[in-house]
C-alpha cells in the first residue's frame, strides 16, 4: 500500500508499504479522507516525538514510522474478539493509545494514561491507504454526515472535552486565543456550551467571517494591544475564562493579562520551549490554570454536531492534497502560508463524498 513514512526533520517520504492486518480486537480501514494536525506539522520541523532510538513505552516502536491519526474510512477486515462491527462500516477514530492497566485508564481517562501515545507518533497511523485501529477507538460515522467532513470531529472533540474539563461556560466572557482549528474547535464549543460573550484574537482578519458569522467577535493582533481590546470588549471586567491555544510565552503571558480575578485558563496550545508561568497572579487573583489533552469520547458529540449542522464542517477545509503531494502541498504549504488554513485534508482515495 502507499503510505506517508516519517523518516526525520523534514523527511517524509510517500512508500509503498505492507498492508496491515487485523490483529484480535483491531479493524483494518481503507482510509478514505486524512487531516493534517499541528502534531504532524510539529513532528515534520520538530522537535518530535517520534521515537527515534528509544522504543516507545507502549509500542516498543521507533522511526520510520507512518504517521497521520485524523481520518475518516470504511471497515475493510475485522479481527477476531470484536462484535458490532462489520466490514463496510463508516468509521473514524480516536488516536489515543493507552494501556488499559494504569489507574487514568481504569478510571476512563485513557487520554492521560501514564503509558501514553498516539497513532502516527508512536505507532503507524493514518496517512496511509489503509490503518490498523483498535475497535474500542472506533466511532461510526452517521449516515448525513459524508466521510469528508467527518475527519474535523477529531480536533473540535478537543475543544468539546476541553469545556467540560472548564466545568461549563454557560453565561460567561470568553475569549480564545489562537483561532487555528484548536481554537476554533474552543469557540465552537464555548458558543454552544452558552457563553454570554465570545471574543476572538488572532494574527490576521482570515478567521473574522467566520467567527463573526458564529456570533463572536475578533481581534486581529495588528490592530493593538490585545488586552487592551479585552478591557473595552469586557467593559472593564476581563475575561472569565481565556483558552491559550498558540502554545507561546508571548500569548501565555498576554492570556494571562486578560484573565479576572478567580478567573480560569485553559492551555490548549503545544508548546515547543517550557514557558515561564506568572505563578503570583494566580495566587494573588486566586485565578485558575487548566489544561486539556486531546480527548476521550467527544468525538461521538462531534460529530452530532457536524450532522445537526450546529458545525459546517465544509467551512473548516481549505485545501485538499493527495498522498503523492502531501510534502509539497500540504506541510511545505503550511510552512509558508499556516495562518491561511484551518485543515487541509489529503484525499487519499476515491471521490468527496
Amino acid at each position: 500500500m502507499k503510505a506517508a513514512v516519517w523518516h526525520g526533520y523534514k523527511d517524509v517520504r510517500i512508500e509503498e508499504t505492507e498492508r496491515p492486518r487485523a490483529s484480535p480486537g483491531h479493524v483494518v480501514v481503507a482510509v478514505r479522507y486524512a487531516g493534517i494536525c499541528g502534531t504532524d506539522r510539529h513532528e515534520y520541523v520538530g522537535p518530535n516525538f517520534i521515537p527515534v532510538e528509544k522504543p516507545h513505552r507502549l509500542t516498543g516502536k521507533t522511526a520510520p514510522l507512518i504517521i497521520g491519526h485524523e481520518f475518516s474510512g470504511v471497515i475493510d477486515e475485522v479481527g477476531e474478539n470484536i462484535s458490532g462491527w462489520k466490514t463496510g462500516d463508516r468509521v473514524t477514530a480516536n488516536g489515543t493509545l493507552s494501556c488499559g492497566k494504569c489507574e487514568a485508564c481504569r478510571n476512563g481517562r485513557y487520554n492521560v494514561c501514564e503509558n501514553l501515545g498516539f497513532l502516527g507518533v508512536n505507532l503507524d497511523g493514518a496517512f496511509a491507504e489503509y490503518v490498523e485501529v483498535e475497535a474500542a477507538r472506533l466511532f461510526r460515522i452517521p449516515d448525513g454526515v459524508p466521510l469528508r467532513d467527518a475527519v474535523l470531529a477529531e480536533p473540535l472533540a478537543c475543544g468539546i472535552h476541553a469545556e467540560k474539563l472548564l466545568g461549563g461556560v454557560r453565561g460567561q466572557d470568553v475569549v480564545v486565543v489562537g483561532p487555528g482549528i484548536i481554537g476554533v474547535g474552543a469557540f465552537f464549543a464555548a458558543r454552544q456550551a452558552d457563553a454570554r460573550r465570545l471574543l476572538v484574537i488572532g494574527v490576521g482578519r482570515e478567521r473574522q467571517a467566520l467567527v463573526e458569522n458564529g456570533g463572536g467577535s475578533y481581534f486581529d493582533l495588528s490592530d493593538g494591544d490585545p488586552v487592551k481590546a479585552v478591557t473595552e470588549w469586557s467593559e472593564g471586567r476581563l475575561a472569565d475564562v481565556v483558552y491559550e491555544c498558540v502554545g507561546s510565552q508571548t500569548a501565555l503571558d498576554g492570556c494571562i493579562s486578560m484573565l479576572k480575578p478567580r478567573g480560569k485558563l485553559m492551555v490548549m496550545g503545544v508548546f515547543e520551549k517550557s514557558p515561564a508561568l506568572r505563578m503570583n497572579d494566580f495566587q494573588e487573583g486566586e485565578r485558575q490554570l487548566f489544561t486539556s489533552q486531546a480527548h476521550t469520547d467527544e468525538i461521538a458529540e462531534a460529530l452530532a454536531r457536524i450532522e445537526s449542522g450546529q458545525i459546517d464542517a465544509k467551512s473548516l477545509i481549505t485545501r485538499e492534497v493527495t498522498l503523492d503531494t502531501l510534502v509539497s502541498d500540504g506541510f511545505e504549504e503550511l510552512l509558508a502560508n499556516g495562518e491561511k488554513h484551518l485543515k487541509i485534508l489529503i484525499r487519499v482515495r476515491g471521490k468527496e463524498d
